[in-house]
């Protein structure tokens, strides 16, 4: 049988898992990748103003991640586990906070009565109205909209008690970045013989059963058997815009709306780097009511560096503002949260560096959340076209580890599944 070939939309972990695992198969993969490397929403890159790894995107290992840490093991790649403390200030007292949100044992069994989903918003409104239960309400926002980076008013309340139930205290970091993951999946799939073209944007796919003919906005054209699309929901979904958005013909717009039913969120990282810590040595996370509310360290390294967390969802007004405007909300966030002068923090202060993914022309967002119609848009997302358009990636993914990067793994070896089953299909092999 003739050589088939699968062109992948993405070099992120989807795309990357999904190729290395089909070039080992028998088939000729082609990866377009947008950017300028490959790694899509896992980004290491290196400052020397730094003098230290910085995670713009993806930088814990939530748990014990079946896929993730086997690929890690795989690849001889270190990771330890996170150490230090999860602190709360609130109007300048502090606390050690043991769960991930305070009275979560209420809140869950409560979560638990309902026999239909309604959104986050729906169910605080209905079981914690009154005045007395402010705190947990604000509790319970914070981290929707912090951790998940969802939209209290879309977002599902059974994902959300799904996802929090099972949510594991250990957290891992990948010792010398998160992209050794994905450049050794690369180099995988190069030693299988797969092609990887990066900065190459595709904008157009025309296809039908069988055949694909991909375009790209620099004119070149590639041809295949089937395409896995792997790009984020926020490009996926981003219909009526002129530029970074792919063209299907012949149209799949019942695909297209259903991406749109299911959430993206938008995150702004904020790195500042220190001549020292001015933070206790066994501070992990800190979290407060501030406008960039949530900071952590790099223990068990020492490292005077902070990075600070601030999803979009916190106040539309601040993804306005400028590099240097955030900067300085972000020292005076800092100053009120350790009882210091800017003064003091300014003086101290080495490097900067701020991560938009909001803006990223080629994800347009961060990570996903479930909104109360996701189910559906997942499960028709996962429905290959003819089985010849594929679509793979944390934003279709529908599991019990949402908006990881093992989604996004897991995603990519379910696609490359269904290719492999079909070409066994075709040869007369009974599955």
């Amino acid at each position: 049988m003739k050589e088939e070939t699968i062109i992948i939309i993405g070099a992120g972990a989807a795309g990357l898992l999904a190729a290395k695992e089909l070039s080992s198969s028998g088939f000729k993969v082609i990866i377009l990748e947008a950017a300028g490397y490959v790694g899509g929403r896992i980004k290491t890159t290196t400052d020397v103003s730094f003098e230290h790894l910085l995670e713009e995107g993806a930088e814990f290992v939530h748990g014990k991640l079946p896929l993730t840490l086997q690929l890690l093991k795989e690849a001889k790649i270190s990771f330890h586990r996170t150490k230090g403390k999860m602190l709360r200030n609130t109007n300048g007292r502090w606390h050690e906070q043991h769960e991930i949100i305070e009275g979560s044992d209420r809140l869950m069994a409560k979560m638990h009565e309902y026999k239909h989903d309604v959104t986050l918003s729906t169910f605080l409104e209905e079981n914690f109205r009154d005045a007395k239960y402010e705190p947990l309400r604000r509790s319970v926002q914070k981290f929707a909209e912090g951790f998940d980076l969802a939209d209290i008013q879309q977002v599902s309340m059974f994902a959300l008690r799904d996802e929090w139930e099972k949510e594991e205290g250990d957290q891992y970091r990948i010792e010398n970045g998160y992209a050794q993951l994905t450049d050794f999946l690369a180099k995988q799939c190069i030693a299988n013989g797969a092609t990887i073209h990066i900065s190459s944007v595709a904008n157009k796919i025309s296809w039908k059963k069988d055949e694909v003919l991909i375009t790209t906005t620099t004119g070149e054209y590639f041809t295949a058997s089937k395409v896995i699309v792997t790009v984020s929901l926020g490009v996926l979904s981003a219909t009526g815009e002129k530029h970074n958005v792919l063209a299907f013909m012949p149209a799949i717009d019942n695909y297209l709306k259903a991406a749109q039913e299911i959430g993206f969120g938008s995150v702004t990282k904020i790195f500042l780097r220190f001549s020292e810590p001015f933070w206790n040595k066994d501070t992990g996370f800190i979290l407060s009511e501030e406008a960039v509310p949530t900071w952590w360290t790099q223990l068990p390294r020492t490292d005077a560096l902070l990075t600070g967390w601030l999803p979009s969802t916190s106040a539309v007004a601040l993804n306005k503002l400028t590099e240097p405007e955030l900067i300085e909300l972000s020292m005076q966030s800092l100053a009120n949260i350790f009882s210091l002068e800017v003064s003091f923090l300014k003086q101290r202060l080495i490097s900067h560096k701020v991560s938009r993914w909001q803006t990223f022309p080629f994800t347009k967002g961060a990570y996903s959340y479930a909104k109360v119609q996701s189910i559906q848009a997942r499960q028709l997302l996962n429905t290959p076209l003819e089985n010849t358009v594929f679509f793979a990636g944390e934003g279709v993914y529908d599991g019990e580890y949402p908006g990881t990067v093992e989604a996004a793994l897991v995603s990519g070896q379910n696609v490359a599944d269904k290719i492999r089953a079909l070409k066994l299909s075709a040869l007369g092999f009974q599955l």
